[in-house]
C-alpha cells in the first residue's frame, strides 16, 4: 500500500510539472512536500502543501500536490475535494497552457481522481461503498485512457492491473 502512495505522489508531482511553466519557488515547495513525506512527516508535508496552495491558488498542480499528502494521511474526502478544486482551477485557467498539453494535464487530474478512488476503496468497510469507489476508479481510468495513453498505462501499472501489450 505504501508503494502505491509513493508512486501516486511521484506521478502527481513530477508528471504535472513535466511541461515546466512553474515558478522556481513552487518547485521548492513541492520538493519540501516530498522531503517531508520521505522523512515520514506527513503533517509537516501538509503544512508545506497548504503554503503551496496559499501561494498559488490558481495553479491546479498545487491542489494535486496537497491531494497526495491527504492520500498519505488517508483523508480521502479532503483528497477528493482537492481533486475537484484542481479540476475547477484547471478549467478556469487552461488557456495558460498550450493546446497540445491540455489533454495530458487533464489526464493527470483524472488520474488523481482515479487513484483517490482506488485507495479509498481499499479502506472502505462497506461493500457497497467499496464497489462504488471501484466503479469510479474504472470510469476515471477510462477518461485517462481517452486523454493520454501513456498516463493510462502508468495508472494501470500502479493499480496492479494488466496492460494490453501490442
Amino acid at each position: 500500500m505504501r508503494l502505491i502512495l509513493v508512486a501516486a505522489l511521484a506521478l502527481a508531482l513530477t508528471g504535472c510539472s513535466m511541461f515546466g511553466g512553474g515558478k522556481p519557488q513552487q518547485m521548492t515547495k513541492q520538493d519540501r512536500v516530498l522531503e517531508f513525506l520521505d522523512a515520514g512527516k506527513p503533517k509537516a508535508a501538509l503544512v508545506a502543501a497548504d503554503e503551496l496552495v496559499a501561494e498559488a491558488p490558481d495553479d491546479y498542480r498545487s491542489y494535486l500536490t496537497r491531494n497526495t499528502v491527504y492520500l498519505v494521511l488517508k483523508e480521502f474526502a479532503a483528497a477528493r475535494a482537492d481533486n475537484e478544486k484542481a479540476q475547477q482551477v484547471f478549467e478556469a485557467n487552461q488557456n495558460r497552457y498550450p493546446q497540445k498539453e491540455r489533454a495530458y494535464r487533464q489526464a493527470k487530474i483524472q488520474e488523481s481522481f482515479a487513484l483517490t478512488a482506488l485507495l479509498a476503496s481499499r479502506r472502505a468497510a462497506d461493500p457497497a461503498e467499496r464497489k462504488r469507489l471501484e466503479d469510479e476508479f474504472e470510469a476515471r481510468s477510462a477518461k485517462v485512457k481517452e486523454l493520454d495513453q501513456e498516463t493510462w498505462t502508468n495508472l494501470r501499472g500502479i493499480a496492479g492491473q494488466p496492460v494490453e501489450q501490442k
